[in-house]
């Protein structure tokens, strides 16, 4: 699976097989009473934001195709923590004991010495994912034409301001328009059927979706964020 990393961002080739994108977008087509508005911070304004979305880990039906993106996402974040180490070990300090016996205060010069399962235990401690949010931007109009980032206060839960990364899959290849394109990076991504995105979530990376010109574009987005402060110092953590 090619990888690249470019300003934080990372980019994931053939993070989902084809064959399962296309099951995604059946399933979707054929629930239209789940499908929503596409709403931002401030709720639905079609001139920042223009898709049909469907929040599918409110779903019991969905249950099966949203743990399946979950399982991924947590491969593919081992990935990106390996290569940006202080989301581990940065905020917080955590030990890892390996098998030998030895305990290790994870750090960049050593994160490569950690298991994936042990790595993914120390990660799912600190972070957990937000809910799934599949979406679809019709050709020639739909598209997140607002440059915009991820954090944010939006009520009492202050659940958006724990958020530290985002991440999205694409579903479906857009052979015109329809590309992520991050401002201060000047970095453009392509829809490609399969391919996944994980970057920071602040307005160092701020983005958008451009209008997907040749056919529609479908898109599944979430966030990593803290885990609750109670979650964390609790039983040990």
């Amino acid at each position: 699976m090619e990888a690249q990393h470019q300003e934080f961002v990372g980019i994931y080739d053939d993070a989902l097989t084809e064959e399962f994108c296309a099951s995604i977008i059946d399933a979707f087509e054929a629930c239209p009473q789940v499908h929503s508005e596409g709403r931002i911070g401030s709720g639905v304004d079609v001139q920042k934001k223009e898709s049909i979305d469907c929040c599918i880990s409110e779903y019991k039906e969905w249950t099966g195709i949203n743990q399946s993106l979950l399982n991924i996402t947590a491969r593919f974040l081992v990935r990106y923590v390996r290569e940006y180490a202080f989301l581990a070990c940065g905020a917080l300090s955590p030990a890892v004991r390996l098998d030998s016996g030895e305990v290790l205060e994870l750090s960049p010069e050593n994160i490569e010495r950690i298991p994936e399962e042990q790595l993914l235990n120390v990660i799912l401690k600190l972070y957990r994912p937000g809910y799934l949010n599949l979406q679809k931007y019709k050709q020639g109009t739909g598209g997140y034409h607002h440059w915009h980032s991820e954090i944010y206060p939006q009520d009492e839960s202050c659940e958006s301001l724990h958020r530290v990364l985002l991440f999205m899959f694409f579903l479906n290849t857009v052979d015109e328009g329809g590309a992520t394109k991050f401002h201060y990076q000047d970095i453009t991504i392509k829809p490609k059927a399969g391919r996944m995105v994980i970057a920071p979530a602040g307005f160092t990376h701020t983005h958008k979706g451009a209008i997907p010109v040749s056919s529609d574009k479908y898109i599944v987005t979430s966030w990593i964020l803290f885990q609750r402060a109670e979650q964390i110092y609790s039983g040990g953590h």
